[in-house]
């Protein structure tokens, strides 16, 4: 009778094992609930445990990409409206000052008070330009010559007074 209890122990624990083998082959449920246990029961840090625990910080991660690419996605869709629509207006006023161009007189000071427009448009477009590169967290910014040339134009004597100076060619 010994003998027979000793072999049907035998026989049900390899039975167990095996089966639990084959579980925790198969099934990542049931893998995770024997890590569990073990690590829970003998303080032991599982491969399961690390493999969750960098699961959880690569999702971190990527959260933080996700929100980051969404914030930029709209600084450039920002930018990229607010351009159409000064190129537009830039367009459309510089379409409708030609005839003004063309009588005399007049049409100098529409061509002088155009181009100021321009470049108050381009200065604009350079500030949003600037305000862009760091929304996008980028070390560049627009130059400081170009910047001072189209936001701090010399004044218009100035250039008049220049170019009169010159001698003719």
């Amino acid at each position: 009778m010994l003998r027979w209890i000793q072999r049907t122990t035998v026989l049900l624990t390899l039975l167990t094992l095996l089966g639990s083998n084959i579980l925790l082959l198969t099934s990542s449920a049931f893998n995770a609930a024997v890590s569990t246990a073990l690590a829970t029961t003998l303080g032991v840090r599982t491969a399961s445990a690390a493999l969750s625990s960098k699961l959880a910080g690569s999702e971190r991660q990527l959260r933080a990409l996700k929100s980051t690419q969404i914030r930029r996605s709209s600084a450039v869709r920002g930018f990229g409206k607010n351009l159409t629509a000064r190129t537009k207006r830039v367009a459309a006023r510089g379409i409708a000052a030609i005839p003004a161009e063309s009588l005399p007189f007049i049409g100098a000071a529409v061509v002088v008070s155009s181009m100021v427009y321009e470049l108050y448009e381009a200065c604009e477009t350079l500030r949003e330009l600037d305000t862009l590169y760091s929304d996008l967290g980028l070390s560049e910014s627009v130059s400081e010559d170009a910047m001072s040339s189209l936001c701090n134009p010399p004044p218009l004597d100035e250039l008049f007074t220049h170019s009169s100076s010159q001698p003719d060619v």
